[in-house]
Formats: structure tokens, C-alpha cells, sequence
């Protein structure tokens, strides 16, 4: 049995909102989105551990924050009830 598809899905799946960050017109310096907004870009629901600030960091080390970080971007704010996260532009080093 073959489950390299399955791994490939999960470490690709955050590449949709990295395209979806990338592709923001250069004016556009702050997007909010909702969980649900994030997981119909992603295809699936976000993990339990969503839920909680940590999860959100900007860390490259993780999988899932690299997505937005690559992309520019990087988390300004989050709706400790899970609703919401502030996504900003990454200034030029």
C-alpha cells in the first residue's frame, strides 16, 4: 500500500493560501479572514490546534506558517475565539 499521495496532500495542502497571499495586488498591505474562509481555500477543516494563538505564529519551522510567510505575509492579529485571523504584508528587509 502506497500512502506517499497522503503525506503529499498534507504538505501541500497550506500552498493554496500561500498562492492566495501571493497573489494580492501590491496595494493591498492587510487581508482578514475567517477560519471558514481559510479552510475553503485549504480544502479542509484547520486542525484543533487552530484554535489557539500559538498555532498561529510566525514560525518558519512550521509547515503551515511557512505558507504565508513565503508568500510575504505574516499573522498581525488573532480572534482568540477562532474567527479570525490578520494577515500583513511583510515589509522589505
Amino acid at each position: 500500500m502506497n500512502v506517499q499521495p497522503a503525506r503529499q496532500r498534507r504538505s501541500l495542502k497550506y500552498i493554496r493560501l500561500a498562492a492566495f497571499l501571493a497573489g494580492q495586488v501590491a496595494n493591498v498591505a492587510r487581508i482578514e479572514m475567517t477560519a471558514e474562509e481559510i479552510e475553503d481555500l485549504v480544502g479542509e477543516k484547520l486542525p484543533p490546534g487552530a484554535k489557539f494563538p500559538s498555532w498561529w505564529r510566525n514560525d518558519v519551522r512550521k509547515m503551515h506558517a511557512r505558507a504565508w510567510l513565503t508568500a510575504g505575509w505574516e499573522v498581525d492579529g488573532f480572534d482568540p475565539g477562532g474567527e479570525g485571523v490578520v494577515f500583513v504584508r511583510r515589509s522589505a528587509p
